[in-house]
């Protein structure tokens, strides 16, 4: 009788033991062509490049017989050169939202672009002053803003709209360059003309 009561009283402990679960992840698939910049609660920054993907482990409490449906609400920050995260509650979008993390489970995010970029990597040994972005509609330029001083080896991106048959239009930009004589180029022009998940990219060189 005692070897019985032994005996069901270990399965019953394996039993709880075998139903434990701690802990839980949050696994991003990058669909676009460009990174996206991730960050969780409490943890560093990482870079998921286009059309990769990047799992997360989160800590939870331990889910048990007693504790059933442990959730974990974490903070997320989601920066994509392409991508914006979309607030339905606020209608509008945003960098931040929270993520509900359930143990034991895999919370997956398919990360589609919603937008183009424009972009600027100085891999020159000079800094630029100022770099001003226009949009233009074949008929009026359209001053979208200055994305403000880059150092030599910084970059720097903003997001924007892509053209549809309604509204057809393309983009260039000014740099003003941080020398003695604030010397001006200029990129772009009627060819830059960004659909959805594109780039309008600069790159600065040293000349050879």
């Amino acid at each position: 009788m005692k070897k019985l009561i032994y005996c069901l009283a270990l399965g019953a402990l394996l039993l709880l033991l075998a139903a434990c679960e701690s802990g839980g992840q949050f696994r991003v698939v990058n669909q676009t062509y460009y990174p996206l910049y991730v960050t969780l609660e409490g943890e560093s920054e990482v870079t998921i490049p286009g059309n990769s993907e990047q799992t997360f482990d989160v800590d939870t409490a331990t889910e048990h017989i007693f504790n059933p449906d442990v959730e974990e609400e974490i903070k997320l920050r989601m920066v994509g050169e392409t991508y914006q995260i979309w607030d339905d509650v606020e209608e509008a979008y945003t960098d931040s939202t929270t993520v509900t993390i359930k143990a034991g489970e895999t919370l997956s995010a398919y990360i589609t672009a919603n937008c183009a970029s424009f972009k600027v990597v100085n891999n020159s040994s000079l800094g630029v002053q100022k770099i001003e972005l226009y949009k233009h509609n074949f008929i009026a330029a359209q001053y979208m803003g200055d994305l403000g001083a880059l150092a030599p080896g910084q970059s720097r991106f903003l997001r924007v709209g892509y053209v549809s048959p309604n509204n057809y239009f393309y983009y260039y930009a000014i740099l003003t360059m941080a020398d003695e004589d604030g010397t001006e180029y200029t990129f772009g022009g009627e060819t830059t003309v960004l659909n959805k998940d594109e780039q309008f990219l600069i790159t600065l060189t040293d000349p050879d």
